[in-house]
């Protein structure tokens, strides 16, 4: 298929077609630097006409669904946790870890484990260190530990020449030292938006994937019978889109295309003074 870049005509059929969205975050609705232009704008309308799905942090969603019982080692952030708190599903491990694990081999297998963990979560966490590995790894080696990963992005949308590593470069360190595969939650993998569906009773036909990577976003939607919008404000190019220029299969392209989802916004706004006038 050819991916159709948004205008103001297909904004409105893209919207009367849908009836929940589901947004990535980094490079759709925010960036390095801060919100995307016109990105809150365009939440604020579509929340005038419908309800919105964010698929982030669906780790917590996920425990309830399997009526998980038990404790979270959350190798991840503060929002993770308040998601955890929701459901009533006890955790620890958010923030710097503050046991110290000084020396060499001996002492680190003293470290303290909490004997009630039964899951290792693993989420963006900005205070990862060797402490944590450690423990989330330990905990692992007991079998009927389940191993969560949020997803497995190489790295953040970020302009310049920094590189800001993604939170599959915290799932690999825990993966490689306890020689386990994680449950993948995120996209491009089924579980993100399988426990959206049954938490929600989603029609998959009238869903529609936002996203800015072509093989996580783009690729989650495909996998799931899902529309999709590709914004250009994060990963993904126009170049990625064209056939002639793509690295892409044609079959990984998106349903339709724009700039930023801020576009989206002002393309439905056209429409409508042009159906007024």
């Amino acid at each position: 298929m050819t991916a159709q870049k948004l205008n103001a005509d297909l904004s409105r059929e893209l919207v009367e077609s849908v009836d929940n969205f589901l947004f990535d975050c980094d490079g759709v609705l925010w960036d390095g630097i801060g919100a995307i232009p016109g990105s809150l704008e365009t939440i604020k309308y579509l929340k005038k006409l419908e309800e919105i799905v964010c698929t982030a942090f669906i780790g917590a969603l996920y425990l309830k669904n399997i009526n998980f019982t038990g404790k979270v080692y959350l190798v991840g952030n503060p929002a993770m946790g308040v998601e955890l708190d929701k459901y009533g599903i006890p955790h620890t491990g958010i923030g710097p870890d503050q046991e110290k694990i000084d020396g060499f081999h001996p002492e680190w297998l003293t470290t303290k484990l909490d004997p009630e963990v039964n899951c290792v979560m693993v989420g963006f966490d900005k205070y990862l260190s060797f402490p944590k590995i450690l423990k989330a790894s330990s905990y692992l080696k007991k079998k009927d530990t389940i191993f969560l990963a949020t997803n497995e992005d190489s790295n953040l949308p970020a302009a310049g020449d920094i590189v800001i590593p993604g939170t599959g470069t915290m799932v690999h360190a825990v993966k490689c030292a306890s020689q386990r595969d994680p449950i993948v939650l995120g996209k491009p993998e089924r579980p993100m938006f399988d426990v959206l569906q049954k938490a929600h009773k989603l029609d998959p036909a009238r869903c529609c994937m936002v996203g800015d990577r072509l093989n996580t976003d783009i690729g989650l939607a495909k996998r799931c019978g899902l529309k999709s919008l590709l914004v250009l404000s994060g990963v993904s190019t126009e170049a990625d889109v064209q056939p002639e220029s793509s690295i892409f299969a044609k079959e990984q392209f998106p349903d339709y295309y724009t700039s930023t989802l801020g576009d989206l916004e002002k393309l439905l706004q056209n429409s409508q003074q042009q159906q007024q006038s």
